[in-house]
């Protein structure tokens, strides 16, 4: 890098506030005359080729994990996050379903032995070098069970592995996506229990100018709207998703470009995260989208003009009154047409978003509204928009203008129709609302929605206390004091969302919070962390985990636990460092001085599912919780 070039780069840098201004050579008003730019990296290979993830298979002692995109995401279903148990009794569901109940095994847990984090640190660095161009920070961390009694109190807590993730880096600015993942969990005696990586081969090749953080805070205020407060974003690279065919090294994306990572203020708590919405750091890279729509009170008609970036473009529309599945530049849909169906009395705007990106990643996003879907409304996109911080089955979404999130809901949905399973209602924006999830006790209808299916999907916004809703209906935000879940019917709640199940004392105090939402629920599978929405298909992805995968008639993986399966997907698209967890009610067994949980529940039809455990908010010295909780 030429000295010029470095200066440039440290001006770009510090002003996101990454390094200092001054680099000991030049005072920092000569610097400040520069023009920033940033490298930009070719993409030399696409993933690992067939022969390479031969190679890390026998080196790792595991099957090879290869998919066709060039990603390897191997997991043993008997040993990751497994935590050791023992079938105890057989029973019946609500529904008549055949339930196992399955007691922890102490005297296995007491056996098991975590591996010394240096250890796994020279495994790791063996097992998967860091490609070259690339840094990488490691994190290390473990997979962990946690017991609580009924008022919260923490008990007792085990290792389950010791995993190795690394942050990946371009000349020290972090690489953020579903296309940079290097992770490796291992157990005691030092084998692998999960390995997977999704990474580029690059070089450098050039530089763009970028805009000043500045300037990308303005997009971010366009993107997230007046009201959000922004911090001053921070340089980085979006890697996307991989893309090889058949695992030939090839892929759509030619280069890595920088972005801007936005930093939306959390209202909650007044802090910042760094898992915003991306915008390009040169937009004149990035394409630009022109978006018109009309509507004759029932059909919908829009297209999109795109110029600039680099093609092929991906099209992604999202409606706030109906699923959208139309990856073209035209469409017309039929929206809904009587407003809101549950309160016809409120007149109700039809929002319609379309995000374009181009083939190295870059986005554009435009929206209109339609007035009770009537009328002609046009649009000038805002470059960016990419990722944010983020039986019969339900899905509840209440982030409509985030692309992302509308393709993690129809993910879901499309995986759990494909075998077979009914998705009963399906709310996104304003449609979603607290009610839904609300005990019917306390005037809500978590009867006739979230607590009427087996399983349920929600992607929005959370914190520590609850997750929230546009508009209403009661209020904006769902708390534990107001669910009771399981009473009913559903067996296993899925929150896509920030920091739900985070341990904000060090002393597991969710197990005292979310406690009496237990009345019947199996599983409550959220995040400790932040969670990020960065366009990885985390919907799909957890889905497909709970069924076998098959090449013809042969088994390539079984289907995982229900637990198993929101780690895993965690795993492979969440970036390092975020803590994933599941929480699960248990009861003693008196007779048998066994513990009974849901941990090892897996989706009905594909394994054996525990009875319902009521332990409520009763204090009851032979009720309480255990949590199993990870890093991607």
């Amino acid at each position: 890098m030429s000295r010029t070039t470095r200066r440039a780069l440290v001006v770009s840098l510090a002003a996101a506030g990454l390094v200092p201004l001054t680099n000991g050579t030049a005072h920092a008003s000569t610097l400040a005359a520069v023009v920033p730019t940033a490298p930009v990296y070719t993409v030399v290979q696409e993933g690992l080729t067939a022969e390479q993830a031969e190679k890390l298979a026998r080196t790792a002692g595991i099957g090879n994990a290869l998919r066709p995109d060039g990603s390897f995401s191997f997991t043993d279903p008997r040993r990751f996050a497994r935590v050791p148990g023992t079938a105890v009794e057989r029973g019946k569901d609500e529904d008549g379903r055949a339930t196992v109940s399955e007691a922890v095994d102490f005297t296995a847990l007491a056996r098991t032995k975590a591996l010394p984090d240096d250890e796994a640190l020279k495994l790791a660095k063996n097992l998967l070098p860091v490609p070259d161009g690339y840094g990488a920070r490691p994190v290390v961390d473990h997979t962990t069970l946690d017991q609580s009694d009924t008022r919260g109190t923490l008990l007792r807590s085990y290792n389950l592995d010791t995993t190795v993730s690394y942050q990946l880096t371009l000349g020290d600015v972090p690489v953020v996506g579903p296309g940079a993942k290097v992770r490796a969990s291992f157990a005691g005696d030092g084998s692998v229990v999960q390995l997977g990586q999704a990474v580029r081969q690059i070089k450098r090749s050039g530089e763009v100018p970028i805009v000043s953080p500045a300037r990308a805070q303005e997009t971010c205020t366009q993107l997230y709207g007046a009201r959000t407060k922004q911090d001053t974003p921070v340089l980085g690279y979006y890697a996307p998703a991989l893309g090889a065919t058949d695992a030939n090294g090839q892929g759509a994306v030619a280069q890595l470009l920088p972005h801007y990572i936005c930093r939306p203020v959390d209202g909650v708590s007044e802090t910042s995260s760094y898992g915003g919405k991306l915008v390009p750091a040169s937009p004149a890279t990035a394409p630009t989208v022109q978006l018109k729509a009309s509507g004759d009170g029932r059909t919908v008609s829009a297209s999109a003009g795109v110029k600039g970036g680099t093609g092929p473009y991906a099209y992604s529309w999202s409606s706030s009154s109906v699923p959208l599945d139309l990856p073209k530049a035209q469409i017309q849909y039929v929206g809904q047409n009587r407003y809101d169906p549950r309160d016809p009395q409120k007149t109700f705007t039809e929002t319609l978003t379309v995000t374009v990106t181009d083939t190295n990643g870059l986005a554009t996003t435009a929206k209109v509204d339609l007035v009770n879907l009537q009328g002609d409304a046009s649009s000038s996109g805002v470059q960016g928009g990419v990722g944010g911080t983020l039986a019969s089955n339900g899905i509840e979404q209440t982030v409509d203008e985030w692309q992302c999130a509308q393709d993690s809901a129809d993910g879901y949905k499309s995986v759990m129709q494909s075998k077979g399973h009914s998705v009963a209602f399906d709310w996104r924006g304003p449609l979603a609302w607290e009610k839904d999830f609300k005990d019917k006790n306390q005037g809500g209808l978590d009867a006739s929605y979230a607590d009427k299916v087996d399983a349920q999907w929600y992607t929005g916004h959370g914190w520590s206390g609850g997750f929230t809703f546009k508009g209403a209906h009661d209020d904006g935000n769902i708390t534990p004091n107001e669910a009771r879940w399981g009473d009913d019917n559903l067996e296993w709640l899925q929150l896509e969302s920030c920091q739900v199940l985070r341990d904000t004392n060090g002393k597991k105090d969710y197990f005292g919070r979310w406690g009496q939402a237990f009345q019947g629920l199996h599983l409550l599978n959220g995040f400790d962390t932040n969670a990020q929405c960065l366009n990885g298909g985390t919907g799909r992805r957890f889905a497909s985990y709970l069924f076998p995968e098959k090449l013809g008639w042969w088994t390539t993986r079984d289907a995982l636990t229900v637990q198993q399966a929101w780690g895993t997907m965690a795993a492979d698209l969440e970036p390092a460092g975020t803590r994933w967890r599941s929480m699960s009610p248990a009861t003693y067994k008196v007779a048998t001085g066994q513990w009974v949980t849901n941990l090892g529940d897996y989706y009905w039809g594909q394994g054996s599912v525990g009875p319902d455990i009521r332990p409520g908010s009763t204090i009851n010295p032979l009720q309480g919780f255990f949590s199993v909780s990870g890093v991607s």
